[in-house]
């Protein structure tokens, strides 16, 4: 009897921490619980793919530790979130006060990084942090910023019209100057960038003719400033785009992807036992897709894949919880940010475009690019969350 009383105590215990857990969860976990199941799901498996992926470097350049990268990225994913929990919290009709400071101090920093910025693979595009000694990419800071901003924009001209002059004052000039400043050290993500920004524009209702010329315009000097060399990746970059082009010729961060993948197969070669993590340039970052898909096969790169496009649905049905036209735009803008950079990592693993060397957001290794995807998370996140508790603190 004894026995029996004690074992169902421990019951009892049990039911009730799976209680408390589950009403903390409701009470302050708001929002798109499917957004939040999935960040979760993806920062948790990263940790074992990154560690997987970083033990080479981690070994070589950390002095034999090759658990370095592992303690880094797992207190980075919990900051994320964190980022996201708190950010979320936030009515999103308050992100209106911040967006003009911020799409600022994001043009000074690039302007910055541009002259005084950490140069690595001959592109300045980090800060170092003093004191820290840590490094910081003003450019991730720009995506949302600039995202913020013109979705604020265009929700106020979106009944009333435009004129040449407001035009090209606030929507065209500013993206075009961030978009820019990015241009000159990262190509693909000035680009991609600048896509998003324009099919933003096209949702807020900006005339088709000013967009279409625009676009021919911004295509030309793009393509006139990597022929002229005039950006300090444009080398690189024409060199990707030729050997991209030249069926002949299969550069050797792709020919190691293709092999990683092939390896896969359909279940995977098995967790931590990736092969082709040894030769491949930036593992843990750049190619980590390829990783995945070597030790969890076609199955585990589906599920991947899966997982963005339910974000970029959820991210998108966002828009029905609010009646703003700020909350939608905001909303669109940054969940294409997101899933359009994972899309695009994944197009360069398989050979649907040139090496670009976008990272996976939510899943591959790296400081700014998982804080800032962590806070553009929560902005989505409390855009979901509805506004007629906001409508009445506001």
């Amino acid at each position: 009897m004894m026995g029996e009383e004690k074992k169902e105590s421990g019951m009892d215990l049990l039911h009730k921490s799976r209680d408390k857990t589950q009403a903390w969860i409701t009470s302050n976990l708001k929002g798109d619980p499917w957004i939040w199941g999935i960040c979760i799901v993806m920062l948790l498996w990263s940790i074992v793919v990154v560690y997987s992926a970083s033990v080479k470097d981690a070994y070589s350049q950390k002095d034999g530790d090759t658990e370095y990268y592992l303690y880094k990225h797992s207190v980075l994913c919990a900051l994320s979130l964190v980022v996201m929990f708190y950010v979320h919290r936030i009515p999103y009709i308050k992100f209106v006060y911040v967006t003009r400071l911020a799409v600022w101090s994001s043009i000074l920093l690039l302007i910055f990084t541009m002259f005084f910025g950490t140069s690595v693979n001959d592109a300045s595009r980090w800060i170092e942090i003093p004191i820290i000694g840590q490094r910081f990419q003003p450019s991730e800071w720009a995506k949302v910023a600039l995202i913020s901003h013109l979705s604020l924009i265009l929700a106020r001209h979106i009944k009333g019209g435009w004129n040449t002059r407001e035009l090209f004052m606030e929507p065209l000039a500013l993206v075009g100057l961030v978009c820019g400043l990015i241009f000159t050290s990262n190509v693909s993500t000035a680009m991609m960038l600048a896509g998003i920004c324009f099919l933003l524009m096209y949702v807020g209702k900006v005339p088709l003719h000013y967009l279409f010329f625009t676009a021919i315009g911004v295509v030309f000097f793009a393509t006139l400033a990597i022929l002229l060399n005039s950006t300090q990746r444009s080398g690189t970059a024409q060199n990707r785009i030729a050997a991209f082009f030249d069926k002949d010729v299969v550069v050797y961060q792709s020919q190691q992807s293709y092999m990683a993948m092939a390896r896969g197969g359909i279940y995977g070669e098995g967790v931590a036992k990736s092969r082709q993590r040894r030769f491949l340039p930036e593992p843990q970052k750049d190619f980590i897709f390829a990783v995945a898909v070597e030790e969890y096969g076609t199955l585990g790169g589906t599920a991947l894949i899966i997982m963005y496009l339910i974000l970029l649905y959820r991210g998108l049905k966002a828009i029905e919880a609010t009646k703003r036209p700020f909350g939608g735009l905001l909303s669109a803008g940054l969940t294409f940010v997101v899933v359009s950079q994972a899309f695009s990592a994944m197009a360069v693993t398989v050979g649907l475009v040139p090496v670009t060397g976008q990272t996976l957001p939510f899943f591959s290794q790296g400081g700014t690019s998982l804080l800032f995807t962590g806070i553009a998370m929560g902005m989505i996140l409390s855009v979901s969350r509805g506004e007629k508790m906001d409508e009445q603190r506001i």
